[in-house]
């Protein structure tokens, strides 16, 4: 049960901050429509695994075998299964219509929220199903805590991409395409790790893949914050 609980309150601390926040700088009036995008979010994750993700690696993994060449482009499995995922909600029309410079970053973290929360439910029943897994107590999972509230923020500043460039009544593909070579730089340093490339060592590895991480969730943040206090005096689209 120790992953069980932690993944628990890795979501009730997403909700505690991240949904705190997107509630908070949401206008009242949108926030109907950030709760459905919350919810909309919420199976994505794991219908984009299910559907998309395992059938391809089918295909691919039994033709290249897994060398390197598998594991290059394993790499580009997240960015462009998981991505379009979270676009499905801006294809809703409740969501779509109602997308505005006010709302775009607070819309942005809530659909990441909703889909960062499916994931850590997805994680932790595939971990808990195998036969590894090690049952410690919860805080021994420390950091599988931090790292999927850092998650739950990523997934948003992906899309916020595509979001803004919506808001702004600009095209959304440019936005899009940003959004998923942001999640693919995100984990890119999982390769060299592995194959534990200059000889660095497993431990340093780890430290360096959790430096870029925090790097890049801090630079993200930073950026949705400065986004969300200019787009509200920009112009709505047409």
């Amino acid at each position: 049960m120790g992953l069980i609980i932690a993944a628990a309150l890795a979501t009730a601390l997403a909700l505690a901050t991240i949904g705190a926040i997107a509630w908070r700088i949401s206008p009242p009036a949108d926030r109907r429509v950030l709760a459905l995008a919350f919810l909309l979010a919420l199976p994505l994750q794991p219908l984009a695994f299910y559907a998309v993700r395992l059938p391809l690696d089918a295909v691919i993994r039994p033709a290249l075998g897994l060398g390197t060449t598998w594991a290059v482009i394993a790499l580009f499995y997240a960015p462009l299964t998981e991505e379009p995922a979270k676009w499905l909600v801006l294809a809703v029309p409740a969501v779509r219509r109602a997308i505005a410079p006010a709302n775009a970053v607070p819309l942005a973290l809530a659909i990441g929220l909703g889909f960062g929360i499916g994931e850590v439910a997805f994680l932790a029943q595939a971990i808990v199903a195998s036969p590894g897994y090690p049952d410690l107590p919860f805080w021994m999972f420390y950091g599988f805590v931090i790292e999927r509230l850092e998650v739950c923020l990523l997934h948003g500043i992906f899309v916020a991409f595509p979001i803004v460039r919506l808001a702004q009544g600009k095209s959304f593909w440019p936005g899009a395409l940003a959004g998923v070579a942001m999640h693919f730089a995100t984990n890119f340093p999982i390769y060299p790790a592995r194959n534990d490339v200059f000889g660095l060592g497993a431990a340093a590895w780890a430290l360096v893949v959790m430096a870029w991480v925090a790097i890049l969730v801090v630079a993200g943040a930073i950026m949705l914050a400065r986004l969300h206090r200019r787009l509200p005096r920009a112009p709505a689209p047409a």
